[in-house]
């Protein structure tokens, strides 16, 4: 099942929230273990530093990037598998960070006529001051980490101490200009059967919330949340139909709950999943 980033960091074994607020975030990762081909959709643009250890990033497009010690990297918000590898035998130790639409929109407003290119991953260098800056976070401790004003802050904070990294700036611009152009019907149809809130969705496509809920219902006059049901179900009577195992369905359509899952399916169908199937035996 695909994971969604940053939100199922929070309150994760390993994890230290150092500030965090709904998808902006910068988290502390220590791992005893590696993690191989996690498929992880990351709903906000994502910086990750390493300490110690190797991240393995690659796009759904076939690029791959991996940074070890020391080294730096920018993904925008879209779709990756990522592998966590542990060094040396010490554990995997990471900094992240997690920014959304408009912290990113705040940072890059003076170079919207700069000339874009592909949005993908791309490494960053790790500067002094970068060192500095992720050496001083790690002392810190916030009497309340869920500051939405200070998250924002540090993380501007940080992003101007790359700014004349212009490969960094034009991914970063090329991003949000695509996410704003996307189609949001062809986006949920990518993505429908994944463990995603509507607002995920609306992050995902670099539009608020409520304008993302305006814009759909009026192109498809159902609300995302009523579509999203809908289309979920659709699927997973055609899988049910094939023989799979309620369980199995429910994770396919990005029900973490198989519970929540056959109360949706009842919702539409007037019938358990189970009696169903029971009714084509």
């Amino acid at each position: 099942m695909t994971v969604t980033l940053p939100q199922s960091l929070y309150g994760f074994d390993g994890i230290k929230e150092i500030l965090f607020y709904e998808e902006n975030a910068i988290l502390h990762k220590k791992l005893q273990r590696d993690l191989l081909d996690n498929e992880k959709l990351i709903t906000a643009h994502s910086i990750v530093y390493v300490l110690n250890g190797k991240v393995s990033v690659t796009t759904f497009e076939g690029d791959e990037v991996s940074i070890g010690n020391q080294e730096m990297l920018f993904m925008p918000r879209d779709s990756y598998l990522i592998s966590d590898f542990m060094q040396n035998g010490k554990n995997m130790e990471v900094f992240l960070l997690f920014f959304d639409h408009e912290i990113a929109m705040k940072f890059i407003e003076k170079l919207k006529n700069q000339e874009l290119e592909k949005s993908t991953i791309c490494k960053l260098e790790v500067t002094a001051n970068i060192k500095n800056y992720f050496q001083n976070i790690s002392t810190m401790n916030f009497d309340n980490p869920q500051n939405q004003k200070l998250v924002e802050l540090k993380l501007l904070e940080f992003l101007h101490l790359i700014n004349e990294k212009q490969d960094f700036i034009q991914t970063l611009q090329a991003s949000e200009k695509g996410k704003q152009r996307r189609d949001i019907g062809s986006m949920m149809l990518e993505h429908y059967d994944k463990n995603m809130t509507i607002a995920d969705f609306a992050s995902l496509s670099g539009r608020s919330l409520s304008t993302f809920n305006r814009e759909f219902k009026e192109r498809y006059h159902n609300t995302p949340k009523q579509w999203l049901i809908e289309k979920k179900m659709s699927r997973a009577f055609e899988l049910l139909q094939e023989g799979k195992s309620v369980t199995e369905v429910a994770f396919e359509v990005g029900y973490a709950n198989v519970s929540n899952f056959i109360k949706a399916y009842k919702s539409l169908y007037n019938e358990t999943p189970k009696v169903m199937q029971k009714s084509l035996s």
